[in-house]
């Protein structure tokens, strides 16, 4: 029997805040697995190979998340790689009730100075999410401003706590490994290195050919 309309429409808007809550703006609500393999991958073939190291993790998510090991998208943009790590997303929610953010790395900064202006409560909550969500998604590490040193110690410092506390982080870059070593510590690469599995991504963008 078909749901009254009103309780599909509440069940969306519920679906939505929790993927808005988690980060997952409009552009990825769509974005599962499933959409992705009915809607077909690239040929490229190391997207393909990454693509199947990506559901390989989220399929064995749990054991992952408990452990604190992670995932390091690394290369080209228009790779799919935050696809992927959003699907990740969506399959941890799917198996356990929330725990979950994304934080864009452009503006982490931003939201952290604007929470802290219109309220110093909201801000410290967002930092306590960030260091303690169970799994976390930093989208486009390295495109935050690097410029300033004390966002570098920001980026290391929400790190290294996580590693400590051995919560997962799934990193996206666009950034090369020796691009990395080269704008972060040597200690925090070597802490991402230990506790994530990288997958380097050198095929075309494929924005273009999937618009």
């Amino acid at each position: 029997m078909r749901s009254p309309a009103g309780i599909d429409a509440r069940e969306r808007e519920k679906r939505i805040h929790a993927l808005e809550l988690a980060g997952i703006n409009k552009r990825y609500q769509g974005i599962t697995f499933e959409s992705i393999e009915r809607r077909g991958l690239p040929p490229d073939p190391d997207i393909r190979r990454n693509y199947r190291a990506v559901r390989a993790y989220a399929d064995d998510i749990q054991r992952n998340v408990k452990r604190g090991y992670g995932l390091i998208l690394a290369g080209n943009y228009g790779t799919l790689k935050t696809t992927m790590a959003v699907a990740v997303m969506r399959h941890w929610m799917s198996v356990q009730d929330g725990g979950c953010l994304m934080v864009p790395m452009c503006s982490l900064i931003d939201n952290l100075f604007t929470m802290r202006a219109l309220s110093k409560e909201e801000w410290a909550r967002y930092e306590r999410r960030i260091r303690s969500t169970p799994l976390l998604v930093l989208d486009d590490l390295g495109g935050e401003n690097i410029d300033q040193g004390w966002v570098l110690s920001k980026v290391d410092s929400i790190i290294t706590e996580r590693y400590n506390k051995m919560l997962p982080i799934i990193v996206t870059t666009n950034l090369s490994k020796e691009e990395l070593a080269g704008t972060y510590s040597g200690r925090i690469m070597d802490r991402l290195r230990n506790t994530s599995q990288c997958l380097v991504f050198t095929g075309a963008s494929q924005r273009k050919v999937r618009a």
